[in-house]
């Protein structure tokens, strides 16, 4: 069966899911769950799948059918009112046009890298977790996720549905509020209050069996990974892992865990793989196995709701049109600006071009760079939105020869002054030491897509 007829089938279904709704002494939590858990206890080796996550040198798939523009305006205006208001007192049907056009395109750029090319361990580690849940549910004749070698092995029907499961499940953490609003913390660190996050996994673990927490480390990359089991002894949790990025069989050689030591400021994290950081945002399965009826991002902060909804504005959005120019912007501190991604990603991937967001950006002047791969035309777009307020909202073209650079200045003044983008002086102004030439200009995947709330602007 060909590869390629699989993957089509399997991303084409992608292009409506926005539209519709999308889930001292020694203890151990996890091994014999309470209700709602299998008493048999998750084991990598069994339950997890017989395939790693797909990475760069691996195998590459064709790119996804995102939902549309307008399909993701509705969601985001529609979809997310109640939750958005509940959260943060503030409903994306409110705001400006230009500010929730920022935020869908952001939304999509993330759809079009984070479901359509490598890396999907959000989606590997859902997937795993429902088919331990409900054995029923594996859609092709085999007993457990071990035995699925490959994402794209066919049903009797000749499709490949747990790609497509997969697929749809990393989609998934772009299309929910909570858990896009719960990324913050990937940004602002010293917001996490790491206590509280442990409650929640041990108590999701003891009555399901398993969570899905999030990875992170200082350079905005992370990773989804599955805790089955917590063991605590000698003033440490212990979380054991289902992490994608092994094969089942490698389990039988090694158990990975992350540790956390507790001290007298609060758990710490060892570094696992590079990664120093967890987030649990799986909100619905908190509320499922606790007495709360709603979980909520900030009970994971040491911030409030005011906090989290002033750090989101004003937003800032530079894009250009084509993948025949790499764009690239400087904060007004001289950083350039990132993106949130994984490791497994491949940045390049996809139709989308380069777009570079920051929210809660701060006052001062940033730096535009435009360079040509290629000739080429381009339309370089910014805005700047604030929640009641558009200060920016310009598109300037020009034309390139390969190897060439246009340089703007992008002002964010202080107040209510008007914002600018325009042409920089071009006399003296030297070449700008963070522009790579051949650098890829795909925007990876993570629900805020770039390094954002630098500091919490004050009002």
């Amino acid at each position: 069966m060909s590869r390629d007829y699989t993957r089509r089938r399997a991303l084409g279904a992608l292009a409506g899911l926005a539209a519709g709704g999308l889930a001292g002494g020694r203890s151990v939590v996890g091994r014999a769950s309470a209700a709602g858990g299998r008493a048999d206890g998750f084991e990598p080796v069994r339950h997890g799948f017989g395939f790693r996550n797909w990475g760069r040198g691996s195998r590459y798939f064709e790119p996804a059918a995102v939902p549309t523009r307008e399909a993701l305006r509705e969601r985001v205006r529609t979809g997310w009112r109640e939750t958005a208001r509940e959260t943060i007192g503030l409903s994306p049907g409110d705001l400006p046009a230009a500010a929730t056009d920022a935020i869908v395109d952001h939304l999509r750029t993330a759809l079009e890298q984070g479901a359509g090319t490598n890396g999907h361990c959000y989606g590997m580690a859902l997937t795993a977790q429902r088919y331990f849940e409900r054995p029923d549910a594996i859609p092709v004749a085999r007993s457990s996720a071990s035995e699925i070698r490959d994402p794209t092995e066919p049903s009797p029907a000749g499709d490949a549905p747990v790609y497509r499961e997969i697929v749809e499940r990393q989609v998934e953490q772009f299309l929910r509020f909570r858990s896009w609003i719960a990324r913050l913390a990937i940004l602002r660190p010293a917001w996490l209050d790491v206590q509280a996050v442990l409650r929640d996994v041990r108590a999701v673990v003891a009555a399901t069996g398993t969570a899905s927490v999030v990875l992170f480390d200082g350079s905005l990359s992370a990773h989804q990974v599955l805790v089955h089991r917590i063991t605590e002894s000698d003033g440490e949790t212990r979380l054991h892992l289902y992490d994608p990025n092994e094969a089942a069989p490698a389990y039988d050689r090694h158990q990975p865990t992350v540790t956390f030591v507790h001290g007298t400021d609060g758990p710490r994290m060892r570094p696992y793989g590079g990664y120093s950081g967890l987030l649990y945002t799986r909100y619905d399965q908190i509320e499922r196995a606790t007495d709360r009826t709603r979980a909520d991002p900030t009970d994971h902060l040491a911030v409030g709701a005011d906090a989290v909804r002033d750090a989101l504005f004003p937003l800032l959005q530079v894009a250009v049109d084509t993948d025949d120019v790499v764009l690239k912007v400087a904060a007004a501190d001289g950083a350039a600006l990132g993106r949130v991604g994984g490791r497994l990603a491949a940045r390049s991937r996809g139709r989308t071009p380069g777009i570079r967001t920051r929210y809660g950006v701060e006052p001062g002047r940033y730096r535009v760079t435009v360079v040509a791969r290629r000739d080429a035309e381009f339309t370089l777009s910014g805005v700047v939105a604030d929640r009641d307020a558009v200060p920016l909202d310009v598109r300037l073209s020009d034309e390139v020869a390969a190897g060439e650079v246009r340089r703007y200045s992008l002002v964010v003044p202080p107040g209510d002054e008007a914002a600018s983008l325009a042409p920089a002086d071009r006399e003296g102004a030297g070449p700008d030491p963070w522009v790579a030439v051949g650098a890829g200009v795909g925007v990876a995947a993570g629900v805020l897509g770039a390094r954002t709330l630098d500091r919490v602007r004050s009002r």
